[in-house]
């Protein structure tokens, strides 16, 4: 094999080609939205039933059914908490318990029989918000998208504020009004720049509208006011990589990378650097923003920058002293070298090579590089061929490692045995390679002399 090709063999990559990250636009599924909880501290049973009159009709039971129902409410057991709720409001026929029943049964997923009765409710306290929520809420887990988006009307009649826009917009999501859907959560959005309602718009314009135009300028201006959150810069992310506009991803996670400071952001900097063959752009962010020395070597082996990567690897050796640093040093010197027969580098070659193996290097990709210069340099053809043998001893059936020792038989003048084991290189690997198809020449015309 061509020896830039043995190099490439032999070098470990710390980051190779792989796929892109693949954030996905998760499909915004709407759920019934439910007031937000509001302090328990405001349904102390002090606080329930002022009125003398009210005390007198309440069960003698009333005041331990309270303590049970917000102990359960305060522990997130809606269903248990429901359960003393309907109890409480059954018996005193109370609106807070009324209120308080409906919405532990939509936090717990409960089917409440009193929507008719909120109903009323909301009809005699037109000002209660917290009654319509409630009563919108509820519709939506009926599945009453109409009756829904009448009372959505009633509410934003009286509020401005951001959550009942987004609540609004629900029943108009559930019915496919995805235009109006847009136009209230656009109206939540305005008075809170909440990332999530911002996700939830460009989720719809994307995946149900098909305006991916629209939802990268939204998207792209959140950004630009408001920096760029996970989350935000992810579904960006997930759009460009949809459109293959890996140009658009690089700063997105560069942007990502520097605020979290999570490896995985870096090494997809890299990853797309790569997708785009720009080593000089991977390169720089590896020497400037990330520093990760094992990556830069490989990427400089990767883009033949022998010379850079010498240096790196010298300083590697020095810092680490990890035979596997001698050796990838003894490779980058010589791939670095412009006279491949300059005595002085080849015996610095032979110098750094044996104090890996001193060292206990058995990693049969340098053993093979090794013993291949031995022999092809004519240093110690015999030596170079016992390495050879070593790593044949894990990997029998390696094309390279039987192409070297082939060639360590040539250079001994043995060409039956030379033949022979090229025999099997050429079964294996054929003779599009250049450098096995000059070995496979040079060894049958040494057989025919």
């Amino acid at each position: 094999m061509p020896r830039n090709n043995r190099l490439k063999n032999r070098l470990i990559l710390v980051l190779a080609f792989v796929a892109l990250l693949v954030v996905g636009c998760t499909t915004y599924i709407p759920q019934s939205q439910i007031v937000p909880i509001e302090d328990l501290a405001s349904y102390n049973p002090k606080n329930f039933a002022n009125k003398k009159e009210a005390l007198n009709r309440a069960s003698i039971y009333e005041d331990e059914w309270i303590v049970q129902a917000i102990f359960y409410e305060q522990n997130n057991d809606f269903k248990k908490s429901n359960h003393y709720y309907k109890k409480l409001y059954d018996e005193t026929g109370k609106d807070e318990y009324l209120l308080k029943e409906l919405k532990t049964a939509l936090y717990s997923g409960l089917t409440s029989g009193n929507i008719a009765k909120l109903k009323e409710y909301v009809t005699k306290h037109p000002k209660n918000l917290v009654a319509k929520r409630l009563l919108l809420s509820s519709y939506l887990y009926e599945k009453k998208y109409e009756e829904a988006k009448e009372v959505s009307m009633l509410l934003l009649a009286q509020s401005t504020e951001a959550v009942d826009f987004e609540l609004s917009a629900n029943p108009y999501i559930f019915t496919k009004d995805y235009p109006k859907s847009i136009e209230l959560l656009t109206e939540a959005y305005t008075r809170t720049y909440n990332e999530n309602i911002l996700l939830k718009i460009t989720t719809i314009l994307v995946n149900y509208i098909g305006n991916i135009s629209e939802a990268t300028l939204r998207l792209e201006n959140h950004r630009t006011r408001h920096k760029c959150s996970e989350k935000v810069c992810l579904q960006l992310i997930s759009i460009y990589f949809q459109q293959n506009n890996v140009s658009k991803i690089i700063p997105l996670y560069k942007a990502l990378y520097s605020s979290t400071k999570k490896e995985l952001y870096a090494e997809k900097v890299i990853e797309s650097y790569l997708h785009l063959k720009d080593y000089d752009g991977a390169i720089e962010f590896l020497k400037s923003e990330y520093k990760n020395s094992e990556l830069l070597y490989s990427l400089y082996i990767e883009h033949k920058a022998f010379d850079k990567a010498d240096k790196l690897s010298r300083k590697l050796m020095i810092e680490t002293n990890d035979p596997k640093w001698y050796a990838e040093s003894a490779m980058t010197l010589y791939e670095s070298s412009l006279d491949k027969n300059d005595k002085a580098m080849l015996a610095e070659v032979v110098n750094r090579f044996e104090i890996a193996m001193e060292k206990g290097i058995e990693n049969t990709i340098y053993l093979n590089y090794y013993g291949y210069t031995l022999i092809d340099k004519e240093i110690d053809i015999k030596k170079g061929m016992n390495i050879i043998e070593k790593a044949l001893e894990e990997q029998p059936d390696n094309s390279a490692y039987l192409d070297s020792l082939a060639w360590g038989y040539y250079k001994l003048g043995l060409c039956k045995k030379a033949l022979k084991m090229m025999r099997k290189v050429v079964d294996i690997e054929g003779l599009k390679d250049k450098e096995i198809f000059n070995h496979w020449n040079a060894i049958r015309q040494k057989c025919k002399e």
